[in-house]
This record gives C-alpha cells, structure tokens and sequence, in this order.
C-alpha cells in the first residue's frame, strides 16, 4: 500500500499526521468532509509516477489530533494548509482539493498567502450552506 500516514507535523492546531511518495513537481491533496487523506489512497500511486504527492490528515480528521475542546474550523484548516506547505517547503505546488479542502485551501490563497502553480478545485464547499441534506440527515444520525 502506498497511502501511509509516517510522518507527524507540530501545527498551530496540534500533531498532523501526514505522508509522501514520489518524484516531479509538488502536488498537494486536500481532502473533504468528513473524511480524511485515505479517500486520496487509490490514486496517489498513480499520481506519485509522475509528481511528488504530499497529503495529510486535517486537525480533527483521521490520525491528525483530535480532542473535544479542539477547533476544526475553516480559519484553523487554512491556517494549517498554509503551515504544512512551509514544512515541506512548497512554493507554489499544484493542489488538488475536494469538498471543504477547497474552502480550506482558497483560505490559505487568499489570507496566507500561498500560491499554487496549478489548482483543481472537485466538488468544493466554499460558501454556505454547507453540505446536502443526505450529510445533514448522516450528522443528525451518527449511531446509524
């Protein structure tokens, strides 16, 4: 399996765990919600012939920190894209984001000042309302 999660970042909002693999240009991928990098882990070994990927677990999401006091907000998550982009020393990777990974990276653009060669933006929450009904009635009924 390619997808792996080996290495741990100290971010403003607590550990990130995150991962690499491949060789090219940066490519970074923004996963949504409420889901976590794994949703990226049957491409990434497509993508990674050809760039160096590089993802990464949200605060709050999969095996990044998560506790009940913790903030995930849109202000938090781009403060932290733009802060994983300075640890892997990207410029201006291309990015791939899905869901509120494109609010969250649009935050990093616009008030971090991050800068991407290439942007791909796939079904992007970037205003509300968030979400559809299905994952306002899946929020409302998390046992089920």
């Amino acid at each position: 399996m390619s997808w792996k999660l080996d290495e741990t970042v100290q971010t403003s909002a607590g550990a990130v765990a995150a991962g690499r693999l491949g060789s090219g240009p940066a490519l970074v991928l923004a996963h949504g919600w409420p889901w976590s990098s794994f949703s990226w882990h049957r491409i990434i070994p497509n993508l990674a012939r050809r760039y160096r990927v590089h993802w990464y677990d949200m605060p709050g999401y999969g095996r990044s920190a998560k506790d009940a006091e913790q903030r995930t907000s849109l202000d938090v998550q781009g403060k932290v894209f733009a802060e994983m982009l300075a640890h892997w020393d990207l410029e201006q990777p291309m990015v791939v984001a899905h869901d509120m990974g494109g609010a969250t990276t649009l935050r990093a653009h616009l008030l971090h000042s991050c800068d991407f060669e290439r942007y791909i933006l796939m079904n992007v929450v970037a205003m509300r309302p968030w979400g559809s009904e299905f994952f306002d009635h899946v929020g409302r009924h998390v046992d089920a």
